[in-house]
C-alpha cells in the first residue's frame, strides 16, 4: 500500500502568483504539462480573491511583488487556509529570507532560475504531503476508536517517513561527480533506509558476461575482490538475465570466484535489483540479512528499485557531464595551442611547468588531490594571454607601459575564461595568482605570503623556475649556479622561502636538472624571473610572451617527473 502510494503521481489545482509574466508562463507551462490545473494572477491581492472563488491544493507564490508582498500573503494565507502549504519563490536567496518564510508558515522555498525537475519535485512533494494531511484529518473526524486513531498515526508517520526517504534519494546524489564514490554511497544508502546488513553492487562486465563486486558494505575485502556472478546463475544472475528484482526469504545462496570456485553462504533474507543505464544493464544491487532479523517488504524493494533508478541516472548524467567538460577543456587547450604555435618560444612551457610544480608539490608532501589540482589548473595557467591582443603580444621591440599593464591583466582574464569548467577554489587559485609575489609587490590582488595559495605559489616558483631555465631569443638559459643564486636573493621576496629550499634541494638531487637546449617559454617579467618588484619595466613582446600549450593529462599520483621535466 505505502509503495502504491508513493509510486502514484498526484495533480492538484495550483495557484502561481508572481507579478512577472514570463514567470508566470513558464511555471503554469511546467505545470500543466503534468496534469495540474494552473491558475496565474500577479499580485497578492488578487491571490485572494481567487481563493476565495474555488479551492486550491498548493500555492506558489514569489517574495517581491507590488502592493502585497509574498510573505504578507503567505501570513493571510495560513490565517483563512491554515492546511494549505505555499511555496515561496525568490530571485533573491538569502539564508535570512529562508528562515523568515519558514517561520511564518512556507512549505518551501525555490530560488530563481530553477529547474523543471526541481519545480516537479517540490511540486509532487508538497502535493504527497497536503494528500497525507487531508486524509489524516478525514479519518480523524470519523474515527473516536482510541486504538484504531493511533494505528492511523502510525501508518501516517510511515507515509511521510517513506517520502523523506525518496527525497533523501532524489537530493543526495547531487554532489557526486565521481561514479566510483557515487556507487560506494550507494551501497551505504541502501543499507540505510532498508536495513540491511550487507549491501553490495555488482556491475556487469559484457565482454566476461560476469558480474563483478565494484561496491559493498558488511562483506568482508577478500569476497569483495574475489566474487564474480555469470548471468542466469544465483539470485544476482537471474536478476540480470531476467531485468526483475526477487525477493526472497532464508536460503542458501551459491557464488562463483573467477577461478572457477565455488561459495556458499546462508543469507536469513535477500534481495536483489537491477541497475539500468541508457536503457541497458549495468549491475545488480543486492541487498541480505535485515538487522532486525525480519525478512525484506514490499517497502524496501520499492526503495531499493527507486535507489537504483535514480543511481542509473545520475550515473549517465556523470558520463555525460565528463563528456562536455573534456569536450570544452580540449577546446580551451586547443585555442592555448593555436596562439602557441605563432611564437617558437613557447613551445611547451606549461607541460614543464607543470611537472616541476608536481615535483616540488610531491616532495613537500602534497596530497593526491593537490597533486591532481596542479595538473589541471598548471596546464591552463597561462590561458588568459587569449584574451591579450596580437599586436602586444608579437610586438617586435619593448612594450611601453600601458602595453605592459594590459598584458598583467591576464590571470584575471584566464579566470574568466575558465569559470564555465566550475573549477574547486585551489584550481581558481592557481591560474589567477600565479603572477602574486611572496612581498605582496605581485599581481592581480597583491596578496602577500600565506594569503597566496600554496598550490599558486608553487606554480609561481615553477613558472620563473622554467624561464630562467629556457633559452629566448635574446639570451641562452640561465647556468644552474645562476638559478641557485636568484632563487636564494629572492626567498622571502619573490618566492615563498620553504619552496626555494625544496627546489634547491631537489636540483641538488638530480631529481630536477636544467634544460639548456629548452626552446624559449618564458619572458623574464612575466614569468617573475626572479627581479625584485622595484625594478620591473616594460619589455618586449618576446620577453613577456609566456603562452602556452597546456600538457596533456597525466597520472598525477605515479607519473615520474625527474630528468623527463628537463629532458622531453
Amino acid at each position: 500500500m505505502v509503495a502504491s502510494f508513493l509510486s502514484q503521481k498526484i495533480t492538484g489545482t495550483i495557484l502561481v502568483v508572481d507579478d512577472e509574466v514570463v514567470i508566470r508562463s513558464m511555471l503554469s507551462e511546467i505545470l500543466q504539462e503534468q496534469g495540474h490545473v494552473v491558475v496565474c494572477v500577479s499580485d497578492g491581492e488578487t491571490a485572494l480573491q481567487e481563493m476565495e472563488k474555488r479551492p486550491f491544493d498548493l500555492v506558489l507564490s514569489d517574495l517581491y511583488m507590488p502592493g502585497m508582498s509574498g510573505i504578507e500573503l503567505l501570513v493571510q494565507v495560513k490565517n483563512q487556509y491554515p492546511t494549505l502549504p505555499v511555496v515561496v519563490l525568490t530571485g533573491q536567496p538569502s539564508l535570512d529570507q529562508a528562515i523568515a518564510a519558514m517561520k511564518k508558515g512556507a512549505s518551501d522555498f525555490i530560488t530563481k532560475p530553477f529547474s523543471i525537475d526541481y519545480i516537479h519535485h517540490v511540486v509532487q512533494k508538497n502535493l504527497q504531503e497536503q494528500r497525507l494531511v487531508q486524509e489524516n484529518q478525514r479519518l480523524l473526524a470519523e474515527l473516536n476508536n482510541k486504538a484504531v486513531i493511533e494505528k492511523l498515526n502510525r501508518q501516517l508517520h510511515q507515509k511521510i517517513s517513506q517520502l523523506t526517504k525518496l527525497y533523501t534519494i532524489s537530493e543526495s546524489f547531487h554532489a557526486f561527480v565521481d561514479n566510483r564514490s557515487l556507487l560506494q554511497y550507494v551501497v551505504e544508502l541502501a543499507s540505510d533506509l532498508t536495513g540491511a546488513q550487507r549491501v553490495s553492487l555488482l556491475t556487469f562486465d559484457r565482454k566476461q558476461k560476469f558480474l563483478v563486486m565494484r561496491a559493498s558494505k558488511g562483506v568482508a575485502n577478500e569476497v569483495l575482490r574475489s566474487v564474480c556472478v555469470k548471468v542466469g546463475e544465483g539470485i544476482a544472475g537471474r536478476v540480470a538475465q531476467d531485468f526483475h528484482p526477487i525477493r526472497m526469504t532464508s536460503r542458501e545462496i551459491a557464488t562463483r570466484t573467477p577461478n572457477g570456485n565455488d561459495r556458499t553462504y546462508v543469507s536469513n533474507s535477500w534481495l536483489s535489483v537491477p541497475l539500468f543505464l541508457g536503457g541497458e544493464l549495468f549491475g545488480v544491487l543486492n541487498l541480505t540479512d535485515k538487522l532486525d532479523k525480519t525478512d525484506f517488504t514490499e517497502e524496501d524493494e520499492y526503495l531499493a528499485l527507486t535507489l537504483a533508478e535514480k543511481a542509473g541516472i545520475k550515473i549517465e548524467n556523470n558520463v555525460l557531464y565528463e563528456g562536455i567538460y573534456s569536450n570544452l577543456l580540449d577546446t580551451l587547450k586547443a585555442l592555448v595551442s593555436t596562439i602557441e604555435a605563432k611564437d617558437s618560444y613557447t613551445r611547451s612551457h606549461s607541460q614543464r611547468v607543470t611537472e616541476i610544480a608536481l615535483a616540488i608539490a610531491r616532495h613537500i608532501g602534497c596530497s593526491a588531490e593537490d597533486c591532481e589540482s596542479i595538473t589541471f589548473a598548471g596546464s591552463l595557467h597561462d590561458i588568459g594571454k587569449i584574451g591579450i591582443q596580437d599586436s602586444i603580444l608579437q610586438k617586435n621591440g619593448r612594450l611601453d607601459q600601458a602595453e605592459y599593464e594590459i598584458i598583467k591583466k591576464h590571470p584575471v582574464i584566464g579566470e574568466t575564461i575558465i569559470e564555465p569548467l566550475g573549477l574547486i577554489e585551489a584550481e581558481r587559485d592557481i591560474i589567477r595568482h600565479h603572477h602574486e609575489r611572496y612581498d605582496g609587490k605581485g599581481y592581480p590582488d597583491h596578496l602577500a605570503g600565506e594569503e597566496i595559495s600554496l598550490l599558486a605559489r608553487i606554480v609561481s616558483i615553477a613558472d620563473s623556475f622554467d624561464a630562467m631555465t629556457s633559452t629566448r631569443s635574446y639570451r641562452k638559459a640561465q647556468s644552474e649556479e645562476y638559478v641557485i643564486g636568484e632563487l636564494r636573493n629572492n626567498a622571502g621576496t619573490q618566492f615563498d622561502p620553504n619552496l626555494v629550499d625544496a627546489l634547491i634541494e631537489l636540483l641538488n638531487k638530480k631529481v630536477i636538472s636544467l634544460r639548456a637546449d629548452a626552446p624559449a617559454v618564458e619572458n623574464l617579467a612575466m614569468a617573475e624571473e626572479v627581479k625584485p618588484a622595484d625594478t620591473l619595466k616594460p619589455m618586449s613582446p618576446e620577453e613577456s610572451n609566456e603562452l602556452t600549450a597546456p600538457a596533456e593529462p597525466r597520472d598525477t599520483v605515479d607519473a615520474p617527473v625527474a630528468e623527463s621535466v628537463v629532458e622531453s
